[in-house]
């Protein structure tokens, strides 16, 4: 997704990032892109492997398998990538005893107890789908699915597992969305209205990326999926989660209906949200967000997940995060906590997101949309 940075503007990325995100991660970041293995070395735990790996690309490398190895979670048994090369290279890096080669041969490794499924977005589901099956824990990176065929085959199967299932939606695990939370739970106030706005400077995605074949659910699947998720999260905190929805959509440039859009969303309860998409430019330090929140009277604003302000009639808060913290390390590490987001969250931003994907297929500026799944 991102484009190759050389030379001075490479150096200059790079010391950028670690402003940013702090050198540990920076350097294991570069590390995940140029594949090499003297960098940056985290410390390995090979006593008694159970977690595979499956997709070895960028986000597996530098989000999943980093942040497991921090937390000291690493007990990496295999590791699986139809690219054998990033498969070897992520296996080598953080020493996984076994690099699959065969597809079906992720299913038959003695002793998984849970994987973490990071590859392409319309394969997220197959595989989580055969995990479970076999009751082993599953961690599926957003999308969970990316067609109503396969959700409805993903409820299901969560609903007769004995293994766990973790969707890797990070925002609302996020501090800073955790902070407003708290402020909100505080007021008690189960029948207010909410009002959010997300403005995405995104990736600028190229025509040939994965991202743009039509099966891999589009740039509402791939990216929206965040936004619309903590919406739900946050609507959640009443105590409950609507069910009823008004979507209007505003369109840059139908040829490419998923880019530069601006999504409306109102509900019955007097909620409202929208959430703008821009991808004119390539961010260079990534991908950069502002979300602005009202509710009752706290009044907050998260600048890129780096500063986080609340107002509160006469009361302000004002923290800086330092690195930078969209919520991955808390994410990643679902299955190793309890006090885990409640999943029909994400079931109910699932379906929404298939929705709304639907719409953006066919350039469809309004509807009117009745969530009816849950687990």
């Amino acid at each position: 997704m991102k484009k190759k940075v050389k030379g001075k503007k490479g150096f200059k990325k790079v010391f950028r990032y670690w402003s940013v995100y702090g050198l540990s991660r920076t350097l294991n970041k570069v590390s995940g892109r140029l594949r090499s293995f003297n960098i940056f070395k985290p410390k390995f735990l090979s006593r008694n492997p159970v977690i595979g790996l499956i997709g070895c690309g960028q986000f597996q490398f530098s989000t999943i398998a980093y942040f497991l190895s921090k937390g000291k979670k690493n007990r990496f048994l295999f590791c699986y990538d139809i690219d054998e090369k990033k498969a070897e290279s992520l296996g080598k890096y953080y020493k996984v005893p076994a690099v699959v080669r065969e597809q079906e041969e992720v299913y038959n490794q003695s002793g998984t107890d849970l994987v973490y499924i990071a590859s392409n977005h319309a394969s997220h589901t197959t595989y989580a789908l055969k995990f479970l099956e076999k009751d082993i824990n599953v961690y599926c990176e957003k999308p969970v699915s990316v067609t109503f065929t396969q959700f409805e085959s993903l409820i299901k199967s969560i609903n007769k597992s004995n293994g766990s299932f973790y969707a890797g939606y990070n925002r609302p695990y996020s501090q800073a969305v955790q902070k407003i939370k708290q402020r909100v739970k505080e007021k008690n106030n189960t029948v207010g209205k909410f009002s959010l706005n997300c403005f995405i400077s995104a990736h600028d995605i190229p025509e040939d990326h994965w991202y743009r074949n039509p099966e891999e659910g589009t740039r509402i699947c791939g990216n929206v999926g965040h936004w619309l998720d903590l919406m739900i999260h946050m609507y959640n905190w009443r105590g409950y989660i609507p069910k009823a929805f008004k979507v209007q959509i505003a369109y840059s440039n139908t040829k490419e209906p998923d880019d530069n859009i601006t999504i409306s969303i109102t509900t019955p309860e007097g909620d409202i949200t929208s959430i703008t998409i821009t991808a004119r430019s390539e961010p260079f330090e990534g991908i950069n967000e502002t979300i602005n929140f009202q509710y009752d009277t706290i009044i907050a604003k998260i600048d890129d997940f780096r500063r986080l302000t609340i107002w509160d009639e006469e009361k302000l808060y004002k923290k800086k995060y330092r690195p930078k913290d969209v919520g991955h390390k808390r994410s990643v590490m679902q299955p190793f906590e309890k006090d885990n987001r409640d999943l029909n969250e994400v079931i109910a931003s699932t379906e929404l997101m298939l929705h709304i994907t639907e719409m953006v297929r066919n350039t469809v500026t309004e509807k009117e949309i009745e969530l009816t799944r849950s687990l």
